[in-house]
């Protein structure tokens, strides 16, 4: 698919523009909005299903948090689920994403929407869940068994005397690990053709390069695990996409330089 570049003249002075460009403008924002809110709600239902595990934990059980070793298997299970929302939010025309980074000559893959017509979905993403689920799984499994391990090693920690020095350091490197699993899908969903070592490394160097990105992700996921532990079912039918985009933007921001195309 060939690059469209288009070139934009700014003059001081100039014929003023037509009455109609500025509603049609207005009406092509509130078009765009409508189909990404769109976009969003279905996806939405396409993530309760995928991150059903996670779901019912979340509904089910009286404290979630209680629980932490339950709550990263469950993610863990969600983590293909999420990397075919990451390629939903690159390349679906909802999201109008993927066609500002071909146009930018900064697509590392073809298209995952390649194919379909521009209001599909539901099989473009089992699609990418056929192609990268089995990847997905076996890349994120080292950093999530170390997530799994610091915290259940922090909660140990925090029943000694001495636990208050070291949990902390605990409690980070587990956030840290999250981050690289989830560097680790934005990896694969940008078709990223690699060892798992080599994902997971380029993935913890990124998050740690670009630590504010990471920070703010962060902050949007323990907001959004907060709303769901709290309203699950609302949480997840309104907001779950919503968040996940947010730390996609991050997080490819963050991964960006690593990319190269093939």
């Amino acid at each position: 698919m060939s690059a469209v570049q288009r070139r934009v003249t700014i003059s001081r002075q100039g014929p003023s523009k037509p009455s109609g460009e500025g509603s049609s403008h207005a009406a092509q924002t509130w078009s765009t909005i409508a189909a990404f809110l769109f976009g969003a709600l279905r996806l939405n239902a396409i993530l309760v299903v995928g991150a059903l595990p996670l779901v019912l934990l979340c509904v089910l059980a009286a404290d979630p948090l209680s629980s932490t070793p339950a709550l990263i298997v469950a993610l863990y299970l969600a983590m293909p689920i999420i990397v075919a929302a990451f390629c939903a939010f690159r390349d679906a025309p909802a999201f109008e994403v993927g066609e500002r980074l071909r146009a930018e000559g900064d697509a590392v893959v073809p298209s995952w929407w390649d194919g379909f017509s521009e209001y599909q979905l539901l099989r473009p993403v089992l699609r990418t869940l056929r192609a990268t689920a089995v990847t997905t799984l076996r890349a994120t499994a080292l950093p999530m068994g170390a997530v799994l391990v610091l915290i259940v090693d922090a909660q140990w920690v925090l029943a000694q005397s001495w636990g208050l020095v070291v949990a902390p350091a605990l409690f980070i490197a587990a956030l840290l690990g999250l981050m690289t699993a989830l560097g680790v899908a934005a990896l694969i969903s940008e078709g990223a053709d690699a060892r798992t070592l080599v994902l997971v490394r380029t993935a913890a160097f990124a998050m740690l390069r670009s630590f504010p990105f990471t920070l703010l992700s962060l902050l949007v996921l323990g907001i959004g695990l907060l709303g769901l532990i709290w309203q699950p079912i609302l949480c997840w039918a309104l907001a779950s996409s919503l968040i996940l985009y947010v730390v996609w933007a991050n997080t490819r921001w963050s991964i960006k330089p690593a990319l190269r195309p093939a």
